[in-house]
């Protein structure tokens, strides 16, 4: 195995400039910085509103006992 590089590595360049990799990375920064941001805020939202009737529901039951 001594000095023989024949296909051990790939090729840099064509790691580099994949195709199918380039496109999935201008897909993802084609995303407007806007539209990333409403939706973490939607998640957001929704999640502090299931936090709160979380705990009002568990706060409601525990006044039943």
């Amino acid at each position: 195995m001594s000095g023989d590089s024949s296909g051990a590595k790939p090729n840099a360049k064509s790691e580099i400039f994949d195709p199918t990799f380039t496109n999935f990375v201008r897909r993802i920064v084609s995303v407007p910085h806007s539209e990333i941001k409403a939706k973490l805020d939607a998640e957001r939202e929704a999640k502090r509103a299931s936090m709160v009737s979380a705990s009002r529901v568990s706060a409601s039951s525990s006044k039943a006992h």
